[in-house]
This record gives C-alpha cells, structure tokens and sequence, in this order.
C-alpha cells in the first residue's frame, strides 16, 4: 500500500458490508475489522467467529474467498495485506451484543479520559444498556457505570479456570 494513504470512512464502510455479506454467505460473523498503515505496508484485519469457534482452516477458507472478492471489488486504493483471525481467548468487544453474551463474565477496560481518577477498570460486567451504549462493572464491590463512546478499548478477560 502506498505510504500516505487515506483511510476514509467511505471505504472502510464498503469493506465491513462486502466482509459481512460474504461472511454471512459462509456461515460466518464479522466481530471486528481494524485497518493498520504502514509506512511501507499496510494491514487489513478481520476478526471471524462462528458458534464452536474457528478453526485454521475456517480463517484460510475466508481469507482466500474474502481476497479474491477485494481484488474484484477493489474498495481500497492502492497495495495492503489482508489477515482473517479467530477474535481469541482475549477478545475484544465493541458492540452491545458481544457484551450482552458476556454479562457476568471479567472484562478489562481503557477509558479515553479517566473517571473517578482512573482510566483503567477490570471487573465482572454487571449489565449493559443500549441507547447510549452503558456498561455496569462491578470491581471490589463496587459498580461504575461506564457509557462505551468514553472507551478506547475493552477485551473479555478468559478466565483459565473454567
């Protein structure tokens, strides 16, 4: 990919609906899309699940149907590398269904700006309420409510005891 490239939300919106559509097709879900640049090379990657998880061959499958449909398509200007991969044991979540199946479990939470003096919360989430999106945490007996648009990032923490 050429150095400089925009990322414009126009063609990132078009990647995510041609991913998802064929996903779906493919019996697949989108979980997350990231887009990294590079000075020389830059990285599109994109997250799959499935109910009983993913498999190597289950993430080729995709990567292969999924390039051959971006090379036909051609929604990003200029050269990058695609990556299709399993959300992992440390996933992140980002939309109110990934925390509504995840009610009662640990999750580690980066806010953009701190709140009650710390940016950092990890804790067994309680309850999440669209419309804004809010999560309830409770850490140490204690609930902070945190709306989702003041995080930068939030991931499940696996639990290896189960």
């Amino acid at each position: 990919m050429d150095a400089g490239l925009e990322i414009t939300e126009d063609w990132r919106v078009r990647v995510r609906n041609l991913a998802e559509d064929l996903l779906l097709n493919l019996g697949f879900e989108l979980v997350d899309l990231e887009f990294g640049q590079g000075e020389d090379n830059s990285l599109l990657r994109l997250y799959i699940d499935q109910e009983g998880g993913i498999t190597l061959e289950d993430c080729t499958h995709v990567s292969r149907m999924l390039g051959a449909l971006l090379d036909v398509e051609d929604p990003i200007p200029g050269r990058y590398t695609l990556e299709v991969s399993s959300p992992g044991l440390n996933r992140r979540l980002s939309r109110a269904k990934d925390f509504q199946t995840r009610l009662g479990e640990t999750v580690k939470l980066t806010l953009l700006k701190p709140l009650d003096g710390r940016r950092r919360f990890k804790g067994v989430l309680l309850a999440c309420q669209e419309d804004p999106l809010t999560l309830s945490i409770e850490i140490d007996g204690e609930t902070f409510i945190v709306p989702l648009d003041k995080t930068s990032k939030c991931n499940l923490v696996y639990n290896f005891t189960k």
